[in-house]
């Protein structure tokens, strides 16, 4: 079960409660969730009162199953008239495209980049989940988390793509709902250093991704 799913089942009933809440299971799901997110492998329980229900509920991390984080960037593009263009005047003329980061509990991200709605598109990343099908416009990746700095690299067919991204606690969307974008990097060679020749750093918009939940996923 997601982890997010241990709190509804502690308002089941007063026995669902009582199993569900106790440092046994807190630990079990600190072990799914840090020793494979963490750069360092480590828990440092010690640094928490000795509680995982505590480290759990402020220790940063990225949320796993029940729904992926989301970025939708839309931009206007301005009309550039001369003799030759057919666009009718009042018409606007805006390209809109989302970015998906789909996170599992092994260290893996299912990464997409298209203009398909969260609705077209959760379908699909769950059949290339499920199902071990190729969709065009997803890939697989790995992520890293270290205190709130978050890294995700993925390959793609014509490049490498890197994120530098920081995971806010709270936020709208729920603890650890929102990941700000900080760096975007490609490179053909799959060398991020700063020396590299084919490395290229793009501008960032200023969008968050935001989870958005889904009994799907």
């Amino acid at each position: 079960l997601p982890v997010e799913m241990y709190g509804t089942l502690a308002l089941v009933s007063p026995h669902w409660k009582y199993v569900t809440r106790t440092e046994s299971v807190y630990k079990r799901l600190c072990e799914r969730l840090y020793l494979n997110q963490s750069k360092r492998k480590q828990l440092h329980v010690s640094r928490f009162g000795n509680s995982y229900r505590k480290m759990l509920e402020i220790r940063p991390r990225v949320r796993t199953a029940g729904g992926c984080y989301i970025l939708k960037y839309a931009q206007v593009k301005k009309i550039q008239r001369d003799m030759w263009t057919e666009i009718p005047v009042g018409a606007i003329l805006e390209t809109i495209y989302y970015r998906y980061m789909y996170f599992q509990e092994d260290g893996r991200v299912l990464y997409a980049l298209t203009p398909s709605a969260p609705h077209v598109m959760m379908p699909r990343l769950l059949r290339v989940c499920l199902q071990r099908v190729r969709d065009p416009a997803a890939v697989w990746g790995t992520y890293q988390v270290q205190k709130n700095h978050l890294t995700v690299v993925a390959s793609q067919d014509w490049t490498n793509v890197k994120f530098e991204l920081t995971i806010q606690q709270f936020s709208s969307h729920g603890k650890f709902g929102v990941l700000k974008l900080d760096r975007h990097l490609t490179s053909a060679s799959a060398s991020f250093e700063d020396w590299s020749r084919d490395l290229v750093e793009y501008k960032v918009p200023v969008e968050e991704f935001s989870f958005i939940s889904s009994s799907r996923l």
